[in-house]
C-alpha cells in the first residue's frame, strides 16, 4: 500500500501537494483532538481524585465509625463474657451448695430411715412378744376355762344326780308318808265308826 502511495505521489504532483494538505489537517485536527482528550483526561483525573479522595474520606469515615462500633462490640462481648464466666462460678456455686444441701439432706433422711428402721424393728419383737405373750395368757385363760368348764360340768352332773336323788327319796319319803296317812286316815276311820257305833249303842240302851 505504501509503495502505491509513493508511487502514485511521483506520478501525480499535484495528489502529494492535496495529500501533505490532508496530512496536515488531520494532524491538526488530531493535536487539538489530543489536546481536548488530554483535557478531558486532566478532568476526569481530576474528577477521579477527587472521587478516590471522598472514597478515601468515606472509607476512613466508615472505617472509623466500624472500629468504634467493633470497640463498643468489643466492650459489649467482654461486658458479656464477664457477666456469663460471673453467672457460671454463680451457677457452679449455687450447685455446690444444692448438691452439699441434697447430701446432707440425703444423709439426714438415711439416718432417719435407719433409726426408723430400727424402731420397726424394735416394734415387731415387741408385738411378736406381745403376741406371744397374749396367746401364753389365753391359752393359760382357756385352759383355766376349759378346766373350769369341766368342772362345772362335773358338778353339774353330780348336782343333777344328786337333784334327781334327793327327787326319788322325796317321792319315796313322800308316798311312805301318804301310805302311812292313809293308813291312820284308815285307823282313824275306823275308830270313828267305832266310836259311833259305841255312841248308838249308848243311846239305844238309854232308849
Amino acid at each position: 500500500m505504501g509503495k502505491f502511495i509513493e508511487k502514485y505521489k511521483l506520478e501525480n504532483p499535484s495528489f502529494s501537494f492535496e495529500l501533505n494538505e490532508l496530512i496536515q489537517k488531520i494532524k491538526s485536527e488530531n493535536n487539538q483532538e489530543t489536546e481536548d482528550l488530554f483535557s478531558t483526561i486532566n478532568s476526569l483525573r481530576e474528577k477521579l481524585d477527587q472521587s478516590i479522595f471522598e472514597k478515601n474520606t468515606a472509607v476512613q469515615k466508615a472505617i472509623s465509625l466500624k472500629n468504634d462500633e467493633i470497640n463498643q462490640l468489643k466492650s459489649s462481648v467482654k461486658e458479656l463474657r464477664n457477666q456469663m464466666e460471673k453467672l457460671r462460678f454463680e451457677k457452679r456455686e449455687a450447685i455446690q451448695i444444692q448438691i452439699q444441701a441434697s447430701a446432707n439432706e440425703i444423709k439426714q433422711l438415711k439416718l432417719s430411715c435407719s433409726a426408723l428402721r430400727e424402731e420397726l424393728e424394735n416394734l415387731k419383737f415387741e408385738k411378736q412378744e406381745a403376741v406371744q405373750n397374749a396367746i401364753k395368757k389365753s391359752s393359760l385363760e382357756i385352759s383355766e376355762l376349759k378346766d373350769a368348764t369341766s368342772a362345772l360340768r362335773d358338778e353339774l352332773v353330780e348336782s343333777k344326780f344328786s337333784k334327781k336323788q334327793a327327787i326319788q327319796k322325796a317321792v319315796l319319803n313322800s308316798s311312805d308318808e301318804i301310805k302311812q296317812l292313809k293308813n291312820s286316815t284308815q285307823s282313824l276311820r275306823d275308830e270313828l265308826e267305832k266310836v259311833i257305833k259305841n255312841y248308838e249303842k249308848k243311846i239305844q240302851k238309854k232308849q
